[in-house]
């Protein structure tokens, strides 16, 4: 096994990998998995086939990087268990302390060499690596590689360029009918919500003006001229012809820059039902990230396991009560609010807003250019920081590598944020360490 940064293996290669991986047939199994969506549906994948082989095993989420120090007391804890993580970095070159078993690396950077020997894949690669090594230990069915296509293209994007493993997977998929290319409305709920809810509601791409605004809503729809009796009926129910009015009188309301996130490529889930938020890719981000945002990870894993009955029904529901909360922090935000500049950033107040919310309303309030979107963002409500930050070339992982070497040891609950806890001199470095990388990346 060998850590590859420089391109993305084929499935060919990585399947050669995963067969030599040697999996202790008597311990308990250990997964460690970071909370970004591709690293949980990966776990999931590798989950079903534990089950399916009647193994013990445990599951535990943690921060997407991760010091080697915490890792070796982590694995001292669970010295009897053979220990999986999914998609963790470790900062740290000293050697990783000895265990009973198997120690298994999928995805993450390593500083240390002696980790980086052990790694599967990378990040690039979470899902195509989790399904091989379980395809090595147990037969997987059309779900496991669903589960598989399903990461692969939320990490790529929808118009991201699809190579090596990411292509061969998808290829995979196309060829057993379990994934289809679609273009038209990338919103949440558009085979479940009413259309005008799944318009009110929008914030995974916020719709300004028309998101929490019923009025405009309504007036959206009569001046696109959707028949009444369709008002209530999900968005893919309307015919071509009343899509395209409806799209069109959108792109005369929203910034280019939004229309492109609220119309395109995306790809359905042939497997699922059409009523399901899982039937569409953009969905089963949408209800991730949500999920990572709510620490609602556990329900959300639930989800990709298979259960479609109380645990999908639950993340619905957190899912719309949580960007309800996050429309209403907007349009307080829109409305003004106490803040100051710098050169670098933007600090607003936004007391009463819940923590877990401000990570969604840090991101629609740089695209839809309600503050500086040249600048990081600090929402502070009183319990906490959270930094937002607008440059493209940062993630969250390069975030938390360079805080943990300051030891500073912030919460993600996003790919753009970090949050801490209510100490000004913390928030100073961190949004002087934000400030010269995203100027060293950009």
């Amino acid at each position: 096994m060998s850590q590859k940064t420089s391109s993305i293996p084929s499935l060919k290669t990585l399947e050669k990998d995963c067969s030599s991986v040697n999996l202790d047939s008597d311990s308990q199994i250990l997964l460690v998995t970071s909370p970004i969506p591709e690293a949980t549906l990966a776990t999931a994948i590798l989950s079903r086939a534990l089950v399916r082989l009647n193994r013990r095993f445990q599951l535990t989420f943690v921060q997407p990087v991760m010091a080697l120090d915490a890792f070796n007391e982590l694995r001292t804890r669970h010295d009897s268990s053979t220990i999986i993580t999914i998609g963790v970095d470790f900062l740290g070159s000293k050697k990783v302390k000895k265990g009973k078993r198997s120690l298994i690396l999928i995805g993450g950077i390593s500083e240390s060499e002696q980790l980086s020997a052990l790694t599967l894949g990378t990040d690039a690669t979470l899902t195509p690596v989790t399904y091989l090594l379980s395809k090595s230990l147990i037969d997987v069915g059309s779900y496991d590689l669903q589960l598989a296509v399903a990461g692969v293209l939320i990490h790529d994007g929808p118009n991201g360029p699809k190579k090596g493993a990411s292509r061969d997977i998808i290829n995979l998929a196309e060829k057993e009918g379990l994934v289809e290319e679609r273009k038209g409305f990338r919103l949440f709920g558009v085979g479940m919500l009413p259309l005008d809810e799944a318009l009110l509601h929008s914030t995974h791409p916020y719709l300004h003006t028309i998101s929490g605004n019923q009025k405009a809503c309504d007036e959206l729809l009569i001046a696109a001229e959707i028949p009444v009796q369709k008002l209530r009926l999900p968005l893919n129910n309307l015919n071509t012809s009343e899509a395209q009015r409806l799209a069109s009188h959108l792109i005369t309301r929203l910034n280019p820059e939004v229309i492109s996130l609220l119309l395109g490529k995306d790809h359905l889930l042939k497997l699922e039902r059409e009523s399901s938020p899982m039937r569409y890719i953009s969905g089963v981000e949408i209800i991730a990230n949500t999920a990572w945002a709510r620490n609602e990870l556990g329900t959300s894993m639930s989800v990709w396991l298979g259960d479609r009955g109380l645990a999908l029904r639950v993340l619905i529901d957190t899912h719309m009560n949580h960007h309800k909360d996050v429309i209403s922090s907007v349009q307080r935000l829109d409305a003004g609010l106490i803040g100051e500049s710098t050169s670098s950033a933007t600090a607003l107040k936004i007391p009463g807003s819940k923590t877990e919310v401000l990570p969604d309303v840090g991101r629609i309030a740089l695209s839809n250019r309600l503050v500086d979107s040249d600048k990081t963002l600090v929402l502070d409500n009183t319990e906490s920081y959270t930094i937002i930050w607008p440059f493209s070339s940062l993630n969250t992982k390069q975030v938390l590598r360079d805080l943990l070497k300051k030891a500073i040891l912030p919460i993600t609950s996003s790919s753009q944020s970090v949050t801490i806890h209510h100490s000004p001199e913390m928030k100073e470095a961190v949004l002087q360490m934000i400030s010269n990388t995203g100027k060293v990346g950009d």
